[in-house]
């Protein structure tokens, strides 16, 4: 080879080495510069994360009783009681006639619709009240037609008798009827009817109840009933008040 081939050989060998020493330092300063970028990028930014949840779970409130609260204090309403329609009581009485015998005045047996009450209905209750004898006939309505009665037998016979009429009584042919009075007679208290007697307090012998009414056909009918009086003084006392109201 001639000196002036081997010089242009060597010049592009000389070409070629140096380009590729060239190409060598520019790929190397570009993947420099690509991963320094890629690690500032990497340092920047923060891995994605996912926001915290700004909205508090749905909680339901605590139970909470209400206050206990006592109901306001009330009066009950005020009323009037109505009256009573009781008769007073009375003391009980070891004196009791059953009028338990059914009459005519004229004799014979009447007829039971015409009585002004039932034989073994009526009971008679004795008390002392005052000067005389009472009477209080249990079971004995105030409004029928009909006078009520009484007696006493002792040694000297019968006497004491009377009579005296009911609201609703029409007695006034009764040879023995008395008027009513504070001191005689008939006395009512709330439907319950008593008698104060003419037999005096203190007498002893036979007490005789009776109901009466008149009946054309045998003048009067009625219902009796008698009890021993030897002692007197076993007669619970009572006063007119507890009689008549």
């Amino acid at each position: 080879m001639s000196k002036v081939l081997r010089k242009v050989a060597f010049a592009a060998a000389a070409t070629m080495i140096a380009a590729s020493c060239s190409g060598s330092d520019e790929s190397s300063d570009s993947s420099t510069e690509d991963s320094s970028q890629a690690a500032e990028v990497q340092a920047t930014d923060p891995p994605a994360t996912d926001p915290p949840a700004t909205n508090p779970p749905a909680t339901d409130p605590p139970a909470t009783d209400p206050p206990a609260t006592d109901p306001p204090a009330t009066d009950p309403p005020a009323t009037d009681a109505p009256p009573s329609t009781d008769p007073p009581d009375l003391p009980t009485t070891p004196v009791v006639a059953v009028l338990n015998r059914a009459y005519e005045f004229t004799g014979g047996d009447p007829d039971l619709n015409a009585l002004p009450a039932l034989p073994e209905e009526v009971e008679a209750h004795w008390y002392s009240s005052g000067d005389v004898l009472a009477v209080v006939y249990v079971g004995l309505s105030a409004d029928v037609d009909a006078c009520p009665g009484n007696s006493m037998q002792t040694a000297n016979g019968f006497g004491f008798v009377s009579n005296a009429p009911l609201p609703n009584g029409a007695c006034d042919d009764f040879p023995t009827l008395v008027d009513n009075s504070a001191s005689q007679g008939v006395q009512i208290c709330n439907g319950q009817v008593g008698y104060l007697s003419l037999i005096p307090t203190g007498t002893a012998g036979t007490l005789f109840a009776s109901i009466e009414r008149p009946d054309p056909d045998v003048e009067g009918v009625g219902i009796t009933g008698s009890v021993d009086l030897p002692d007197p003084s076993v007669l619970p006392e009572i006063t007119h008040d507890q009689l008549a109201c």
